[in-house]
């Protein structure tokens, strides 16, 4: 035990032996912070870090409502701002899907946009990451991009397996694992707002350069001694109607 514990735990049962009156107690509180003095000030940070947040998302909303026209602010629908502002408690903490959750509510105000803001993008919202929702700006002004699968082919190439798919550069510069947005961009493909297809690709095979000049096409190219032959399957990932109609409302 802790020695300092020990000495304020030996003065509490000094102090109560002695009956004394104030002293026992003071000791136990002493005692008190001794144990738990670090976790109640972790968490007195915590509810002013999550006050800051809170008050950061409040004053988000309402910087977004003022820039409604007067005409054609509205209500707010329950059905979509009870659910949105219910299931943002839980994501105070992380702006980027804070922001989203505060454009919803706003969208639902405006008589512009109310009409657009499906119900399901409340829901859409809660299953993004902020990598996901980072991957899905990159939509905003192109509408598709390369997305490819890392094969081997069998020998005498009859036919091949898929090492990794849905590799998607995203905004980085090189490929080193094949793990790179794979999660993010089939989570993207799953809610509905974009589209994979590997039945078709870029007659411009230019687009894919940056997957085969990566350092994990290279590496798996030149491995010594290796019975596989490795190569790309080229595909193309768009956003969808839902996924523009999302990122107008929520991006």
């Amino acid at each position: 035990m802790d020695p300092i514990l020990t000495s304020a735990l030996t003065s509490f049962v000094t102090s109560v032996a002695t009956n004394s009156s104030k002293a026992p107690m003071q000791t136990l509180d002493d005692l008190w912070y001794l144990a738990f003095g670090k976790i109640n000030h972790i968490a007195e940070k915590k509810r002013a870090r999550n006050q800051f947040d809170l008050d950061a998302y409040k004053n988000s909303i309402a910087q977004k409502i003022l820039t409604i026209e007067e005409d054609n602010l509205q209500e707010p629908p329950m059905s979509v701002v009870g659910p949105a502002l219910e299931a943002s408690k839980y994501y105070i903490e992380e702006e980027t899907l804070r922001e989203m959750f505060a454009n919803i509510i706003a969208a639902s105000m405006d008589k512009s946009k109310s009409k657009t803001v499906h119900h399901s993008f409340v829901e859409i919202t809660k299953q993004l990451s902020p990598e996901d929702a980072r991957n899905l700006v990159l939509f905003k002004d192109t509408d598709n991009y390369p997305i490819v699968q890392f094969i081997f082919y069998l020998p005498n190439r009859d036919g091949y397996n898929i090492w990794k798919s849905n590799v998607f550069h995203g905004n980085l510069t090189n490929i080193r694992t094949g793990e790179e947005n794979a999660t993010s961009i089939t989570n993207l493909s799953r809610l509905g707002l974009v589209s994979i297809s590997y039945d078709e690709s870029y007659i411009n095979k230019n687009k894919y350069a940056i997957y085969r000049e990566s350092d994990l096409f290279k590496t798996l190219q030149n491995q010594p001694n290796s019975n596989a032959t490795f190569d790309l399957k080229e595909g193309i990932v768009r956003i969808s109607p839902l996924g523009k109609t999302f990122i107008n409302i929520c991006l």
